[in-house]
């Protein structure tokens, strides 16, 4: 190494620190744009009972797929699962928009079948909805037809994960609440992926610019 950058060499880091994106997440505008296209009767009960899922509690597309009929606890009101991912036991609030879209599939629209898969396939054999490309696929037609513009975004549950967590930050839910409602395991960590996404709570971060004194 040169002398001149000799002295430096003790003070660089072995191992830079991982690249941290920008999350994609959807506006509040869309989200409200995409429930109203979900009332609006174009949509088939079990996709808007999945969509609202996705929506409103953050779930995992594989969790979502895995929900069985016993994981609903209609007596307290809440969805039970154990998490693929991380093995984690939660409990999600059934709120009324997603218990009677769910009573609409289950008494309406759902095939008469032995499965305890809560989601089935829309054809015969009437298959469990066990593949995470299968619920991306219904997302994806939802968001398209509700007219929400790509620009470059991904689709399926990660967005919809995303745009949950922005959305209880947004709305001043504690950090230690949203790392438990989407499942995330250390709350620091949501407040490293989600505060970048927040152009309000990144100013609030920002420090003042000094006054420049003139002699």
């Amino acid at each position: 190494m040169h002398e001149s950058t000799a002295r430096f060499e003790s003070e660089l880091p072995e191992h830079l620190p991982k690249k941290r994106d920008i999350l994609e997440v959807y506006s509040d505008e869309e989200h409200d744009k995409v429930l109203k296209y979900l009332e609006s009767g174009n949509v088939s009960f079990r996709n808007k009972a999945l969509s609202l899922i996705a929506l409103e509690t953050g779930m995992r597309a594989v969790d979502i797929c895995n929900l069985k009929l016993g994981d609903i606890d209609w007596g307290h009101d809440y969805i039970h699962i154990v998490q693929e991912k991380t093995g984690k036991s939660i409990n999600i609030p059934l709120v009324s928009s997603i218990g009677n879209a769910l009573i609409d599939y289950l008494l309406s629209e759902r095939p008469a079948s032995d499965s305890e898969y809560v989601f089935l396939s829309d054809n015969a054999p009437y298959a469990p909805l066990k593949t995470h490309s299968g619920c991306r696929n219904v997302l994806l037609h939802i968001i398209l037809d509700a007219g929400i513009k790509a620009n470059g975004r991904i689709y399926g549950t990660r967005i919809t994960r995303h745009s949950t967590a922005s959305r209880m930050l947004r709305h001043g839910i504690p950090l230690s609440v949203i790392s438990e409602t989407p499942g995330h395991g250390n709350p620091n960590s949501v407040m490293v992926l989600y505060l970048s996404t927040e152009n309000a709570k990144l100013a609030e971060c920002t420090l003042p610019i000094p006054e420049v004194c003139h002699d």
